[in-house]
């Protein structure tokens, strides 16, 4: 035969399999690769949001104390009536209440630890796949099945170590 496996009774020869696995690989490569762009792109945006949310709540902290002192300030002085002056306090009291009420800073930080737990499952997972990838024979056919078993394992190792982690969130509530 010219080149094609007997062994196994496949049709495509050892160079065209050879060729098809460092396809493969080549691929995957691709694949963590981008994947770690992808992580470091959500690494920004929650960043970016963890910031924005801190921000807009410190201006309406602001915004409370603004609205309780201007009434405060002006009765002291004589120049608003007290029932001005006590809607818009109460206008300030219910915006501290509804910043504290509504616990913004602590959903915040509830967020950021998922996406934390998250982020360490998919970088673990993308360790695995590359450390399989280093040792995977590109010559070598059982080789490449072993790396697509322990490639699987890994993703499921990844998601089971998601999945405790918001079913252990779920069930202390």
């Amino acid at each position: 035969m010219t080149g094609a496996s007997t062994e196994t009774g496949n049709m495509i020869s050892a160079d065209e399999r050879m060729k098809a696995n460092e396809f493969i690989v080549r691929f995957l490569q691709n694949i963590m690769d981008d994947g770690k762009v992808e992580l470091g792109k959500l690494r920004r945006k929650l960043s970016v949001t963890y910031w924005v949310i801190i921000l807009l709540s410190i201006i309406m902290f602001a915004l409370g104390i603004m609205l309780l002192s201007v009434p405060a300030i002006a009765a002291f002085y004589g120049q608003i009536d007290k029932m001005q002056s006590l809607i818009t306090a109460g206008f300030g009291l219910a915006d501290l209440a509804a910043l504290f009420l509504f616990r913004p800073l602590e959903r915040i930080h509830t967020i950021m630890g998922d996406m934390s737990q998250i982020i360490l499952a998919l970088n673990s997972y993308q360790t695995q796949v590359g450390l399989r990838l280093m040792e995977l024979d590109v010559t070598n056919r059982p080789s490449m099945g072993q790396t697509a078993i322990n490639v699987s394992e890994a993703a499921k190792e990844s998601i089971k170590l998601v999945q405790d982690y918001f079913e252990s969130r779920e069930t202390e509530k």
